[in-house]
């Protein structure tokens, strides 16, 4: 939005949240696996590094990005989680959920636009949940930079759409070895 700031939450959406929070009360940290984060259980990358939106956190932020004739592949460093962009075609239907949500892209002269929906319940990204769609745009500015730019849509958790843009430098250093353990 144009102050920089989050949008509030829709109040049902607010509530739906309340009433899972609240459904883990009483259960201690580690009464299961399926109340620790998701990037601890090393299934996705911590906040929203592998996305999308891929954003920048903690560490590990680099990015390797390989195209194949029908494919974009994304390999992030952190926690080496992997995102298939498939170009062309349609996205199943709602019903079939996937960790990352489900990625279509297409070309528009030099920039690679992603559309992502089909989020699994559980991988929020900032109040916006499982309905959300997420459009990206990779455009190459320069010998070393690509324009990465997002849009975030959920007009079932957000009031407004949130968006932004993330300068990707080039990097001559390899990839680092992410080990995950449980």
């Amino acid at each position: 939005p144009e102050n920089g700031q989050m949008p509030p939450m829709k109040p049902e959406a607010m509530k739906a949240r309340a009433q899972k929070m609240a459904a883990r009360r009483g259960m201690g940290p580690a009464d299961g696996p399926e109340l620790r984060p998701l990037g601890e259980r090393c299934i996705l990358s911590f906040g929203s590094s592998a996305g999308p939106p891929m954003l920048p956190s903690m560490y590990n932020n680099t990015y390797s990005i390989a195209q194949s004739k029908d494919t974009v592949m994304i390999v992030v460093e952190m926690v080496h989680d992997v995102r298939v962009v498939r170009l062309g075609g349609t996205h199943p239907p709602a019903s079939v959920r996937k960790w990352m949500g489900d990625s279509i892209g297409h070309f528009e002269g030099n920039t690679l636009v992603v559309e992502t929906t089909n989020f699994r319940d559980g991988q929020e990204f900032r109040g916006a949940g499982e309905n959300r769609k997420v459009t990206e745009r990779f455009t190459r500015v320069s010998a070393h930079e690509i324009l990465y730019q997002f849009k975030v849509e959920d007009p079932t958790s957000l009031t407004q759409a949130v968006a932004g843009d993330v300068m990707m430098n080039q990097t001559p250093d390899e990839m680092y070895e992410y080990a995950c353990h449980e």
